[in-house]
């Protein structure tokens, strides 16, 4: 299946989703995530988005930075340490002031993802603001991305520009691609 139709599919199950199954679905994903987040380890996060159903990262412990756009024109974002948010036009919570942190600085990254297919190909929202953040990470930092859903076989039209994960938590199992 295509990016396109993938989306298109998975907005529509989530919105779908009954609140138990979302939470319960949430909390098996946080608990195979948490033991991941070594104390020390410098880590990108995100806030969740609540109309778009994404699992909130709110109870995990630990210092995080979190997104804020830079230019939607661009597709290019910031991560920064702020304990206050507001939302964007878009209605996604952004960290308000902070300290800015380079993308060499992580170790760890995680990625609110729609899909993911069995290589370890991702399916964002396809305004590539993660494949151009982590395009400058370190190479050995963890890219681990945060499903609701269990993968699709394969994502057709996966370009050379995307970056794959090395690992994959949805509510089933995790999937460790590296």
């Amino acid at each position: 299946m295509k990016k396109a139709e993938i989306r298109k599919i998975v907005l529509e199950q989530r919105a779908l989703l009954e609140e138990r199954d979302f939470l319960e679905r949430s909390q098996r994903v946080i608990e195979t995530l948490a033991p991941l987040l070594h104390p020390g380890k410098t880590i990108a996060s995100f806030k969740a988005i609540p109309h778009r159903n994404e699992i909130s990262l709110d109870s995990l412990k630990g210092d995080f930075a979190f997104p804020r756009v830079i230019s939607a024109a661009e597709g290019t974002m910031e991560m920064s340490v702020s304990k206050t948010f507001a939302n964007s036009d878009w209605g996604i919570p952004e960290p308000l002031g902070g300290s800015v942190l380079a993308p060499t600085d992580f170790d760890i990254v995680l990625i609110p993802l729609l899909a993911f297919d069995v290589a370890g190909n991702r399916v964002g929202y396809g305004k590539g603001f993660y494949d151009r953040y982590l395009l400058n990470c370190r190479p050995d930092c963890l890219k681990i991305g945060i499903s609701l859903s269990d993968p699709v076989d394969l994502i057709d039209d996966v370009e050379s520009h995307d970056i794959l994960l090395d690992i994959a938590i949805c509510p089933a199992k995790l999937y460790d691609f590296r």
